[in-house]
Parts: C-alpha cells; structure tokens; sequence
C-alpha cells in the first residue's frame, strides 16, 4: 500500500536525494564508529591506569603496544552488548527526530496517510516473526553456515556473554528500535518514494544485510529485511516492524541462554521436525496478515465481524 499525493513531487536535485536516502544509514553507522572508538579509549586508559608495567612498554615498544591493543579489544568485545546498546540509545533520538519531521513534511505534501492496523492484528504478526526467526536460525544451523564464518561465531559469543538482564535491554528493546527507524521508518520509506513497493524492499533489505558485516548475518539479515519492509509496509507505521524486530530479537535471547538451538541440533530429526512446524506456523500466520485491509481508516461491517481480518 503506497502513500498516495494530491500533486506531483518537484524534481529533486540527484546529491540531495542520495543524502536524503542515505543519510539516516551514514548517520547511524557515524554513531557506532565513534561509540566504538569512545569505548576503545575508554577501557585503553583504564587498562594502562591499572597495569603500570604495560604502560612503560606501551610507549617504548612496538610488540608490546600491540599486545596491549590486543588485550584491550579482547576486554571491549566482551562488552559489545552494552556498547550496542549505548550506541542505540544515541541514535534513537537522532532517527525519531528524522521520522516525525519526514511525517509532518508529508502531512504539508498533501500525503493520504495508509490505514493503521489495529493492536489485535499484531499477533499474527508476532508469531510470524518469531517462527521466521527460529525457521532462518535452524537452517543456517542444520546447513553448517556458521562453521564458515568465525566472525559470526565470535560477536555471537559476545552478544550472548552478557547478563540476561543486558541481553533483553540492549538487544531484545533498544538495538531494534534504532535499527527499525533507520532501515524501515527512513531508508525504507524515502526508497519508496521514488522506487515503488518491491524494489524498496528488496534494496532496504541487501542494505540491511550487509549492515551486518558477516557471511551468516547478511544472509539471515536480508531475508529477515525483507520481511520486516513488508510488515512495515502492510501495517502502514514502523510501530510494527519495531514490534516484530523485538519478537525477533528476543526469541533470540531466550533460545539462546536456554541453549534450545544446540538442544535441538543433537537430534537432526528433531531440528528438521521444529524447523517444518514453525515454517508451516509462520505461512499460516502470513495468510492472516496478507487479509489485512490497509485501504481506509473506517472498517467495514465484514471486517468488524470478522475482528478485523478481511479477505
């Protein structure tokens, strides 16, 4: 369901509409580098504050200091949760500010604002994202993809080494409000704009993919993109891929800290039994989401019957 306009846009300049589409990405990733670096020099001067020998040799000797950095980096890996959430906590704001300022320009363009679904609607939704994300993590499992990438093992190890509490905090709640407003609530809907439905997907999606920065998450990042702009589409708010990143991530924790994914694994036929249920789940909970009626604000008389799903 696209946006409609009472008049034609002005033609925009081609630089102001790369910044326009990609500022919202430089933006956030500008963000993570300097936290990155904020925590670098923050633990580096903690580190040498305590280790006084270590901070003669750091400024004597080349092998030393990089065995300094090394012992460092390790220490900040451990703490790349909290830093993830830091950095989210900074870019929130930032996007929020972009988001309503792009829905109040809409607003003066003359912008029909598509129908928002109502809370009940979410459900199918939320089952939808969670079994997608169990279906995504047993395949890439089942299919020995992490075997390949030891990057991914690595910031899987350190995102899941945090206390629970952390875990559900900075990667359950904040890390997905940030990256919900950047990729879906800015790029996706300014992509869109020019672009139309499909192509916006698929573009916000690869971006989002690759956002990630390994083999493993990319692939899982793009597919799981393409359905977060989808939801962000037929929902007509970014409340809802919000909403369904939060299922995601959070599913996530919880598999994870109870060891559910290794769990399954130990019996192929087992994986491959869970992996079907929730694939045939989350097709289920689809069709109910595709009957979904985005064309007007006031339902009507079927929809109020059948509780607001609409064939």
């Amino acid at each position: 369901m696209e946006n409609q306009f009472n008049g034609q846009r002005p033609p925009v300049n081609q630089g102001k509409r790369f910044w326009r589409i990609w500022s919202p990405f430089l933006i956030n990733w500008g963000i993570g580098t300097l936290a990155g670096a904020v925590a670098m020099m923050a633990f580096m001067t903690v580190y040498l504050a305590t280790h006084s020998m270590d901070m003669l040799l750091f400024y004597q000797d080349r092998d030393a200091t990089m065995k300094v950095v090394e012992k460092v980096t390790e220490i900040v890996l451990r703490y790349t949760t909290e830093i993830q959430g830091m950095t989210a906590l900074v870019t929130i704001p930032v996007m929020a500010f972009l988001y309503y300022r792009d829905r109040k320009r809409e607003k003066i363009s003359g912008v029909i604002p598509s129908h928002k679904a109502s809370a009940i609607q979410y459900i199918p939704m939320l089952v939808m994202a969670g079994a997608v994300n169990i279906v995504l993590n047993n395949l890439i499992m089942i299919g020995g993809l992490s075997n390949y990438s030891a990057e991914y093992r690595e910031i899987t190890k350190a995102f899941y080494s945090a206390s629970l509490g952390m875990q559900i905090l900075c990667l359950g709640i904040l890390v997905p409000i940030a990256e919900e407003l950047v990729f879906r609530g800015l790029m996706y809907r300014r992509m869109r704009e020019d672009t139309g439905v499909v192509m916006s997907i698929i573009y916000s999606a690869v971006v989002f993919g690759l956002f990630h920065g390994n083999m493993v998450q990319m692939i899982y990042g793009t597919l799981m993109g393409v359905m977060l702009a989808y939801v962000c589409e037929k929902y007509g708010s970014v409340a809802a891929p919000i909403a369904a990143h939060i299922m995601v991530n959070m599913v996530s924790v919880f598999i994870t800290y109870f060891d559910a994914y290794n769990g399954m694994l130990t019996d192929i036929w087992r994986a491959g039994a869970v992996t079907v249920v929730c694939a045939t789940l989350a097709s289920s909970m689809f069709l109910l989401v595709q009957r979904i009626n985005e064309k007007s604000d006031a339902p009507d008389e079927e929809e109020k019957f059948s509780g607001g799903f609409k064939s």
